[in-house]
């Protein structure tokens, strides 16, 4: 069966920014791979991929030896490093032995999807799997657009970042810390109740009824969900 959707082969050995990536890209319609070493990744380099987000502290050596390995090959993947290494030269060096992209822990995960699109659009492949919708509401994450019905919000990048969470995971119930560190992201230090204007502001341009609202729930006692059958 041919493949529609992009394949990224994420090569992370840290366990807990390894499952953010898998469900923020998998969320985004990308299918992806996973690597935990230098050795794990070479072998997955047989099979074809559209990116590589490449960690550089592995367990087993350094990332950019398999940067390096892999463009003196003539391999055009594009590659994404990610890394705590914040110094100038360090970046300079990444993006000197082929990297196409640099970025440094902690990130903000909005900012790395718009990356990920970003080095996909040059590389001639789909960024995603188009505009997600829940009842009359729908968000598109290419063009970064959302709506309902014909009309089209005018809405903050991060009331749009927000809102794309929500209609990825129909259903489910959120506290705040944890919609905090999912859209806002781990960096983040400001106020928790951000969460709450920035849903009453959704609420204002969704609902028939701000105070009766049928798309975004208040679950008592946890948080926020955006109902699947509105």
């Amino acid at each position: 069966m041919p493949k529609t959707e992009p394949q990224i082969l994420v090569v992370e050995d840290d366990s807990r920014i390894r499952k953010e990536l898998l469900d923020a890209l998998r969320a985004s319609g990308y299918g992806v791979e996973v690597s935990v070493s230098l050795e794990s990744a070479r072998f997955a380099l047989q099979r074809e991929h559209d990116l590589m987000l490449l960690d550089l502290g592995l367990p087993d050596g350094d990332g950019l030896d398999l940067c390096r390995a892999l463009r003196a090959q003539g391999r055009g993947l594009p590659i994404l490093i990610l890394t705590a290494r914040d110094a100038p030269d360090q970046r300079v060096r990444g993006l000197d032995v082929g990297a196409d992209d640099y970025v440094v822990k902690p990130f903000h995960m909005p900012e790395l999807l718009a990356r990920v699109r970003t080095l996909l659009r040059r590389a001639g492949r789909s960024a995603g799997p188009g505009p997600v919708r829940i009842g009359e509401l729908w968000a598109d994450p290419e063009s970064r657009t959302a709506g309902k019905g014909d009309e089209t919000f005018e809405m903050t990048p991060r009331e749009l970042d927000l809102l794309l969470f929500f209609l990825r995971h129909p259903g489910r119930a959120w506290t705040r810390d944890q919609l905090l560190d999912r859209v806002w992201g781990s960096t983040y230090d400001g106020e928790r109740r951000t969460v709450d204007s920035h849903v009453r502001r959704l609420r204002a341009m969704v609902e028939d009824d701000a105070s009766d609202p049928r798309y975004i729930e208040t679950v008592w006692g946890v948080g926020y969900r955006l109902s699947e059958n509105p």
